[in-house]
């Protein structure tokens, strides 16, 4: 039919067009499908892949979570036992390093840890003489492990006995095969610290058992109540002057002292009302009242 409009000649453009204009749009569809997309992930900011607290034999890799730890009191050292490094000083230090250090600085103390790229500045390399905060002596070593190094994520060790922090930073030291002078007085003062008297090394939780704990023995008590359809003087009583229930329970609940007499009970309510969840007008409270509530309070309240 369309030839009865168009000669072959204008047929022939117009299919020509047609095709130009097909391959247009299908050109245009792929870019869209296939070429942006790509374009938007190649600009996307890559994604960190989280890195998981690495535990140990005793630290961690946020010293705030370390693994329980029961302390005691450690009897003095003698510093000639430390000052050289020995097999087993050796031995411990690598224990100590793979369980507390890997993580920041890697397995060979390069600063590549599987947790360096989240850091900034990023953990040293212990390969390189360049840029020890404290120098790469034995006593600097020593004086980073026991008080860490501000502004950064070195954190302190002074958890660990002197010890195993004597250990470690032989093991650290011992990672640079770059020439070592050691000062003398360094040396000097470092051994008098190791000699003075034994240390007490307290009991350490993580913070999150801490929180935990706190949590437990602080939180909120169950508030107190009556049913309403209680009309017994004790609980009539009761809905006069407990005005914050939350409140007065744990007022009540935290202390054992009210329970000795009615006396004793007015002296804890009166003083703090109405901060206490207690109304001022227990104030005006008859005797037969007061005996009233001190009985109501007594058979609700158990203190700890």
């Amino acid at each position: 039919m369309i030839e009865k409009y168009v000669d072959a000649e204008e047929l022939k453009r117009l299919l020509s067009t047609l095709g130009i204009i097909l391959g247009g749009v299908l050109i245009a569809g792929l870019f869209a499908g296939i070429v942006i997309p790509g374009l938007r992930n190649a600009n996307k900011p890559e994604t960190q892949t989280p890195v998981a607290p690495v535990g140990g034999e005793t630290g961690w890799l946020d010293p705030a979570e370390a693994p329980p730890q029961k302390g005691g009191i450690i009897q003095p050292v003698d510093p000639k036992m430390l000052i050289e490094a020995t097999p087993a000083l050796a031995s411990r230090g690598k224990a100590l390093f793979d369980a507390n250090c890997t993580p920041c600085h890697g397995a060979a103390g390069h600063g590549d840890g599987p947790a360096a790229a989240t850091m900034n500045p990023r953990p040293r390399s212990f390969v390189s003489p360049d840029g020890w905060v404290n120098g790469y002596g034995l006593p600097g070593i020593y004086k980073t492990l026991s008080e860490g190094i501000k502004g950064t994520s070195m954190a302190s060790f002074d958890y660990l006995p002197k010890k195993d922090r004597m250990a470690l930073g032989h093991y650290v030291q011992s990672l640079g095969t770059f020439p070592k002078q050691e000062s003398t007085q360094a040396i000097a003062d470092l051994s008098k610290e190791l000699a003075s008297a034994g240390e007490k090394i307290p009991n350490r939780i993580p913070v999150s058992m801490a929180m935990a704990i706190l949590e437990k023995e602080f939180s909120l008590n169950p508030p107190l109540a009556v049913d309403r359809d209680d009309q017994s003087p004790g609980a009539q009583v009761f809905r006069r002057v407990v005005v914050d229930p939350s409140r007065a329970a744990q007022v009540l609940r935290q202390s054992r002292l009210w329970r000795a007499s009615i006396r004793d009970l007015a002296a804890a309510i009166l003083p703090d009302a109405p901060g206490n969840g207690f109304s001022v007008n227990a104030a005006t409270l008859s005797p037969s009242e007061w005996q009233a509530l001190y009985s109501e309070l007594l058979s609700r309240i158990k203190t700890k």
